[in-house]
């Protein structure tokens, strides 16, 4: 008899190998709000989410931080428009 496990969304599987030092991509944020890659790139330009850039031009969001705003705030927060 197999036993199946529960199956884990691709937001649970980053947060599970996340440390506080790791870099998430853009579409791994994007993937864990729900929105847009696009969405995710703008809120850094806006300051909403911590970035840095990489010498290639990437941006690349800290983990953790992104851990807490995730748990802290609803997507539609982060997309309110002023």
């Amino acid at each position: 008899m197999q036993v199946s496990e529960k199956q884990s969304s691709p937001a649970d599987e980053t947060r599970r190998d996340s440390t506080p030092t790791e870099w998430l991509s853009r579409r791994e944020v994007a993937r864990i709000f729900q929105v847009s890659p696009s969405t995710v790139t703008r809120w850094a330009r806006e300051g909403r989410v911590p970035a840095k850039r990489t010498p290639g031009g990437h941006y690349r969001y800290p983990a953790d931080a992104v851990w807490r705003l995730a748990g802290t705030s609803e997507p539609a927060d982060l997309v309110q428009l002023d």
